[in-house]
């Protein structure tokens, strides 16, 4: 039987690094795409050393051209693609909508929403290709609710959730399935990207135990390697310390 073979974005860090190292116990042979090129090679070395291929890129999903060139040279290297992990997204600050900054807003929406679709675009067809498929999308409780100062990025989120729903219907009746994983609360580099201030990013987390990287990649594991005819539409992983999707209710210890 030949590896499957994964692409995941934002694979340098948080999420997508501990997707690309779950999949690769799993496995799976992998694309391996983000902004930062040394801190992707490093994690591509430790994961080849174990035995996966890994194809590389450095990319930003914003750029139409890098991403689809990246999906084509990963298939051609690797034999062609099998699950797609759209994970590349972020947030910035907590402006009011009358006040974000242009440079967030445009930095949120070009990554979380048109990002993901030229993710989807530049891979859609190797996965095709192939036989069939999986293709996952990172989204966020931010996509099932709403919260003061996080106007632009949950209206993102929502954004990924429409097309996940969007996918699943275009694509009924071929063999690729579609799957929304929507997080909570979750410790990884998200708060510290956010309000670019090391204090603020670990007081969000302070006094509760939230969700790690690892829990989210063992989610995708899951959805990924159930039988071809089952198909998880969609979770919602929180935090057992996180009561509302927006994160207004949470047990912190004192």
């Amino acid at each position: 039987m030949p590896r499957p073979i994964a692409l995941v974005t934002g694979a340098s860090s948080g999420f997508g690094e501990a997707i690309a190292r779950t999949l690769a116990k799993e496995g799976y042979d992998l694309a391996l795409c983000a902004r930062r090129g040394e801190r992707l090679e490093a994690l591509a070395a430790q994961l080849r050393a174990a035995g996966s291929q890994v194809h590389t890129g450095t990319c930003d999903v914003r750029e139409r051209k890098q991403i689809l060139g990246f999906a084509d040279s990963a298939a051609r290297s690797l034999g062609g693609l099998n699950l797609i992990v759209c994970n590349a997204g972020l947030a910035r600050g907590l402006d009011k909508v009358e006040s974000i900054p242009e440079e967030d807003l445009d930095q949120m929406l070009d990554t979380n929403v048109k990002g993901l679709v030229f993710t989807i675009q530049a891979s859609l067809p190797h996965v095709r290709k192939s036989g069939g498929g999986h293709v996952i999308l990172i989204g966020s409780t931010a996509g099932h609710a709403t919260y003061e100062g996080g106007g632009v990025y949950c209206a993102s989120k929502h954004g990924v959730k429409a097309l996940a729903q969007t996918l699943r219907l275009e694509l009924c009746g071929e063999p690729i399935r579609v799957t929304s994983i929507d997080p909570g609360m979750a410790e990884t580099e998200f708060s510290l990207v956010r309000f670019k201030d090391e204090a603020k990013a670990e007081g969000v987390y302070k006094g509760m135990n939230p969700l790690q990287a690892g829990d989210i990649a063992e989610c995708v594991r899951w959805v990924a390697t159930l039988p071809a005819h089952v198909n998880i539409d969609e979770i919602i992983v929180k935090p057992t310390d996180q009561g509302s999707h927006t994160g207004a209710k949470v047990h912190r210890r004192s």
